[in-house]
Formats: C-alpha cells, structure tokens, sequence
C-alpha cells in the first residue's frame, strides 16, 4: 500500500480537527433537538385546538358560545402552523420582542407560571394521613424484615 491510500490513526490528527469535529456533532445534535422539540410542541398546541373544537361540539343549541370557541380552535390552529413552518431563532426573536414591547404582562405571565408550577409541584408530593384521620392506626401493620 501506499503512503497516500494509509489511514492516519486519530491520535495523529491535529488537535483542532478533532475539537472541531466535536463542536459539529454536538451542534448537529442540538439542532436535531431543538427541530424535534419544535415538532412536539406544534402537534401538542394541534391537540390542544382538537380539544376545543371536541368541547364546542356540547354548545350546538348555543350558537355564539359555540362560535367562540370554534374561533378559539382555529387560533390555536395556526399558532400550530406558526410554530411548524418558523426556525426556533425566528421564535426565539418574536417572543423576545414581545417581552420587550411589554414588560409587565411577561412578568405577570411568568409569576402565574410560576405559581402553577409550584401549585403542582406541591400538590404532586405525597402528603402523610394524619393520625386523626387513620382508618387503622399504623402499628396494625408490621412491616416484614427483608
């Protein structure tokens, strides 16, 4: 064989090349992610406007509740669209150009995220059955040693 068909062991590449390659595959990985999440978040916010074009369906005898919420299905319908067809920088953009425009109802956005957050977050944690409370106390039960 010749020199020219050899293959250089990695350990020979220049130290660079191999940062590089890392770098590449890391943010190939990324945007992998970052384009699967977009993807999710459109069919998720898509469930959400079949949900509520499901829950109009109830208000046939009330035309104008129903209208509203087929108008509230087809909002949440092309923020799908909207979601699919921009680049996660073109979202990024927007809403940080909203928050900017206005300041205080991204801050009350935020705490009401927050808020509810915390609220399920608390709520999901097992709580103890007070004594009180206790059909039977504690002690009936022994706990085998394993």
């Amino acid at each position: 064989m010749s020199e020219a068909t050899q293959e250089v062991p990695a350990s020979a590449l220049p130290k660079h090349d191999a940062a590089n390659d890392f770098a590449s595959t890391v943010r190939g990985q990324v945007q992998s992610y970052v384009v699967n999440r977009k993807a999710d978040l459109a069919r998720s916010v898509s469930d959400v406007a079949g949900a509520i074009r499901v829950s109009s369906s109830g208000f046939a005898e009330q035309p104008h509740v129903k209208a509203f919420f087929d108008g509230a299905a087809e909002g949440v319908e092309e923020l799908s669209e909207e979601i699919s067809r921009r680049t996660f920088a073109e979202l990024y953009d927007e809403i940080d150009a909203a928050a900017r425009r206005r300041p205080g109802v991204t801050f009350a956005a935020a705490a009401l995220a927050g808020f509810a957050l915390f609220r399920f977050l608390k709520a999901s944690k097992m709580r103890p059955v007070p004594r009180s409370r206790a059909v039977l106390p504690i002690e009936v039960f022994p706990t085998p040693d394993l």
